[in-house]
């Protein structure tokens, strides 16, 4: 891996190359520099040097591991900003005046961030903490970045908030629960109750009028079974545990208001949590679809990739879905990554809005 120090002449000097690298130490300062800058430069914080103009003068070996680069060559000499931090964390463009990185090569202050984000080699975005101090160099006053990959800790608290949520929405709806049963097959089965007692003191004096109240009670009885039934079926869909995923969301696109295809691979059963995961983001987004977007079609696409399994929710509706905004997308995301997953949303204004599912499926 190639480590560059183009544009540091006059600053330092460049020493002999061992198995650890180049070493570096200004001119004019102890010999022990040398060991001092070969600890720093090898220390498991990435660092990188730009000039005053914000060109990359030097990066070290973690920090293009985080970036995503094999060699320090293909990033020396380029605008630090245009290439590694042009866009802020939410994706929006982040103009060059405004960076921070750069303010020490113009003020002479040190700039210390918990949390932002840097540009990788692919585009996507690495979350880091960092510091950039002012450096004197030959041509002027540059700057040092120090910073580090914090992403899997980030993901770690998103999975747990993510979690979080899951959990008090499990409360909600099991609240919602003993109220529909409470107010629905609970009271029709003391109404049942009530008659059956009722026509039991009857079988001797009054046969008919007994006759008749097991009658209704048996009504009453198959209404209340029946009720309990669409209670389940609103829990956990019969077809899903009985036959897998694929005829349930073909059962799905039967009961909705508006027509829905279903293309699929033939991936057979899937891991119970992932199937009901699968199943419950198809329901909610088709029903968001119809609720939210006035979408007048869906399309369901159900493929298996090695080690995944990937849903992906097309609708025709207005677009213009996002996470928020009290639609349910956030409750959908949760779901997929406490199942190991993760949910991505395309929708432009005007629609289509596409949403698609992707989790682990050994």
């Amino acid at each position: 891996m190639g480590v560059g120090l183009a544009g540091l002449s006059g600053w330092c000097r460049v020493s002999r190359a061992d198995n650890n690298g180049p070493v570096i130490a200004r001119a004019g300062l102890p010999a022990t520099a040398e060991t001092v800058f070969r600890a720093v430069a090898a220390a498991a914080d990435a660092l990188y040097v730009c000039d005053s103009g914000g060109i990359f003068l030097y990066l070290n070996p973690a920090a293009l591991k985080i970036l995503g680069y094999d060699d320090a060559a293909e990033l020396l000499g380029k605008p630090a900003h245009d290439t590694i931090h042009y866009l802020r964390p939410d994706g929006s463009f982040y103009p060059a005046d405004e960076c921070p990185l750069l303010r020490p090569s113009k003020t002479g202050e040190t700039v210390q961030l918990d949390q932002d984000s840097l540009v990788r080699e692919d585009g996507t975005q690495v979350a880091v903490p960092y510091s950039s101090a002012p450096v004197d160099l030959a041509g002027g006053r540059g700057a040092v970045v120090a910073f580090r990959d914090i992403s899997a800790r980030m993901r770690l608290g998103e999975v747990e908030a993510s979690r979080a949520r899951i959990a008090r929405a499990a409360d909600e709806a099991r609240r919602r629960i003993e109220r529909d049963l409470h107010d629905g097959a609970q009271q029709q089965f003391v109404a049942v109750a009530m008659r059956l007692e009722t026509a039991r003191r009857l079988i001797e004096t009054e046969p008919a009028d007994a006759a008749r109240l097991v009658g209704a009670s048996h009504a009453d009885l198959l209404e209340a079974i029946a009720e309990l039934r669409r209670l389940a079926h609103g829990i956990h869909p019969a077809e899903l545990s009985r036959h897998g995923l694929i005829p349930a969301l073909r059962t799905l696109a039967r009961r909705s208001p508006i027509p829905v295809d279903v293309t699929a691979d033939q991936v057979g059963r899937l891991p119970p949590e992932i199937e009901t995961t699968a199943c419950y983001i198809a329901a909610e987004a088709a029903a968001n679809a119809v609720k939210h977007a006035n979408a007048s079609h869906v399309q369901l696409a159900l493929a298996r990739a090695p080690g995944t399994i990937q849903l992906t929710i097309t609708d025709d509706g207005a677009g213009g879905a996002t996470f928020d905004h009290g639609t349910g997308l956030q409750g959908l995301r949760d779901r997929a990554e406490a199942a190991g997953g993760h949910l991505d949303l395309h929708s432009p204004a005007g629609g289509p809005t596409v949403l698609t599912a992707t989790m682990p499926c050994p």
